[in-house]
């Protein structure tokens, strides 16, 4: 183990140096195109913003077996749970505008059962609640209440694992119940919400909430960890769970909501830096969900993001100062070997880094997320 570790300081001293040698795009295309040797990724779609300029970007297949296929920015993936980053943005415009705080519990705006209804609205954004899955996989087939109604009736009958704010378990059914109060605050369904406060205003062209409105040639999704052959996804969730999962969408269109997020354009910066603080359990724990978001700080940079179906990954950091800021959207549709999502943002996160206490750390990140595999 302390030989491996050596080669990979080895190894961040040398990129170090190397920043000097050939130009940052080359650097990046060679390691998106590694990235698809050593884990076995069909397709990959990236895209760097730096302040508000795309200052990279590349899709790659590894074969071309999708005939007349031509993958770039705007081809459409599923996108799986960064679905639920659109919820968090429209919690947080209601914590904004005061029509909403995340201490208030989940009971003063959706009718459940007795036993759920304290449970405060943060502890859904980060998967504290203690509320049980809603559904159950069987044979890679969802399996699933037909209605939302019938969700919450199967509720009544259950208990909590755990009392909220003690542990984090990453259910689905957290975001469920978002999706509900955003719908009773404002009277709007979700998918106009969606359509009318992100989607429209930022031009949001090849975004899709509904499986049946996708236009031809979405790009195919396979199994994360696959084993010795690419396998096809086969998971479908309900319609009425678009708050958690469901959505299709592009490494453009993605790029315009987060660099939007970033820029102030959605949520008051000073909103976010609040709401993006670390929080903890009731045990001191730290909680790596702020209000919704992977979060982790490295040297100089704070990042936040979420992966969708342990295949893609969305990415934005920021300054302490909250004035400098960068986007990584990382779309892939399958691999081999179960690499996660923020192992490969970090394998592109390594180049841009100045600061070397930063890169060490991202290095350090690295070597833990490849040694596992």
């Amino acid at each position: 183990m302390v030989h491996r570790l050596v080669i990979f300081i080895a190894l961040w001293l040398q990129t170090g140096c190397m920043q000097n040698d050939s130009s940052l795009r080359d650097k990046l295309i060679h390691q998106v195109e590694k990235n698809a040797q050593l884990h076995g990724i069909p397709s990959q779609a990236v895209l760097v913003n730096d302040n508000g300029d795309i200052t990279f970007k590349y899709a790659f297949e590894a074969s071309k077996s999708r005939v007349g296929s031509t993958l770039n920015e705007h081809s459409v993936f599923p996108i799986f749970s960064v679905s639920k980053l659109f919820a968090t943005v429209l919690v947080f415009q209601l914590v904004e505008k005061k029509q909403l705080s995340l201490d208030e519990p989940i009971g003063k705006y959706v009718q459940l059962p007795r036993q759920w209804l304290n449970i405060p609205i943060s502890a859904l954004l980060n998967h504290t609640s203690g509320i049980p899955e809603y559904f159950l996989v069987i044979n890679q087939q969802v399996s699933a209440p037909q209605s939302f109604e019938h969700v919450i009736k199967a509720l009544g009958e259950k208990e909590p694992v755990f009392e909220f704010n003690t542990q984090v378990q990453y259910t689905q059914i957290n975001y469920l119940l978002i999706g509900a109060l955003l719908e009773s605050v404002t009277g709007q369904s979700y998918e106009s919400l969606v359509q009318e406060r992100l989607l429209t205003p930022l031009m949001m062209s090849n975004t899709y909430l509904k499986a049946v409105q996708l236009p031809r040639g979405v790009v195919p999704s396979y199994l994360p960890n696959s084993g010795d052959k690419i396998k096809p996804n086969k998971y479908v969730f309900p319609s009425y769970g678009t708050a958690h999962t469901g959505i299709y969408s592009t490494a453009y269109d993605l790029n315009l909501f987060l660099s939007s997020l970033m820029e102030g354009k959605l949520v008051d910066k000073a909103i976010l830096i609040k709401l993006w603080r670390p929080q903890k359990l009731l045990n001191g724990q730290a909680n790596f969900f702020v209000s919704g978001w992977d979060y982790e700080k490295e040297g100089d940079w704070h990042s936040v993001g979420h992966d969708g179906g342990a295949l893609l990954r969305v990415s934005a950091f920021f300054n302490a100062e909250f004035s400098d800021y960068m986007v990584v959207i990382y779309l892939t549709n399958g691999n081999l070997d179960g690499v996660w999502s923020r192992s490969l943002v970090k394998s592109l996160q390594q180049y841009w880094i100045t600061n070397p206490f930063s890169r060490l750390l991202v290095w350090a990140g690295l070597y833990e997320s490849f040694k596992s595999i």
